[in-house]
């Protein structure tokens, strides 16, 4: 595509697996990911677009197995790689880029070769898509214990529910949404052997030891960096949590039935 100089970072993984603290830590390393974000640093029509997307298939990001059924079809995927190319216009809107002054100052940034890309998890999913349009982007995936993903998904969606929103789903099935972050995260694996450039990272390891694997991964984006600015990306990143740590421990068991935990460093097993 004409308009990009560079092909972009794109940050995947399931939600609340540390995408939001990642990409924060990325943007302040001198990764371009956008002006008109949510507060989680997603284009809000990047969002529309895959949701939309989603709802052809009756799935959504709390149950896009209908989504990843059918676009295991050469014909659905297709028209899915379509569907995608033609939300992208010359503004860059969907990646949450403005019409004014510093929107074309930034567009132009992304035409010179600076590095940029994006973050929202249901890009996941369409990884395999948006692979077809950028053969040679950087997918940077982002992972966490499975158990801490459900855990957070249910405590946001109990919060969202006591301020009105209807359920999403059967989210609040603590099963449920172990097996929902370990099918993002199953969406993700398959680009390790597509991708001409993926890199994988547990968050606990960016939490273990910031600067270290902010380092790592500002190498894989091609951010060149002062060390200020890595004190400052660095100084982001929250601990885990003790009583989170300790919540997962008394749940271990439920991950023996996904060798992808085990592969990714998740035991079942007590450490």
């Amino acid at each position: 595509m004409k308009t990009f100089g560079s092909s972009p970072v794109i940050i995947i993984g399931a939600h609340r697996s540390g995408t939001t603290a990642t990409a924060r830590a990325l943007r302040l390393l001198g990764l371009q990911i956008g002006q008109q974000l949510d507060s989680h640093d997603e284009s809000r029509a990047l969002q529309q677009v895959h949701e939309d997307y989603l709802r052809r298939f009756g799935a959504a990001w709390y149950n896009p197995a209908p989504f990843l059924a059918a676009i295991k079809s050469t014909k659905e995927k297709d028209l899915c790689v379509n569907y995608l190319r033609d939300r992208i216009e010359p503004t860059l809107a969907v990646f949450g880029y403005k019409p004014g002054l510093t929107g074309r100052w930034q567009r132009n940034r992304i035409r010179d070769g600076e590095p940029w890309g994006w973050k929202e998890p249901r890009t996941t999913l369409f990884a395999d898509c948006w692979l077809e349009l950028f053969a040679h982007a950087k997918f940077l995936h982002v992972v966490r214990n499975p158990l801490a993903v459900a855990r957070s998904i249910q405590k946001r969606e109990l919060e969202f529910q006591a301020k009105g929103d209807a359920p999403s789903g059967r989210v609040q099935d603590f099963d449920y949404c172990v097996d929902l972050a370990l099918t993002y995260v199953e969406a993700g694996e398959a680009l390790a052997d597509r991708a001409a450039h993926y890199e994988r990272v547990r968050f606990e390891d960016i939490q273990a030891d910031p600067a270290r694997q902010l380092r790592m991964l500002a190498g894989f984006c091609g951010l060149p960096f002062t060390d200020r600015q890595m004190q400052r990306a660095a100084k982001t990143i929250r601990p885990m949590r003790p009583d989170a740590t300790e919540e997962i421990d008394a749940r271990r068991s439920i991950l023996a039935k996904y060798p992808l935990a085990a592969k990714l460093g998740y035991s079942a097993e007590a450490p």
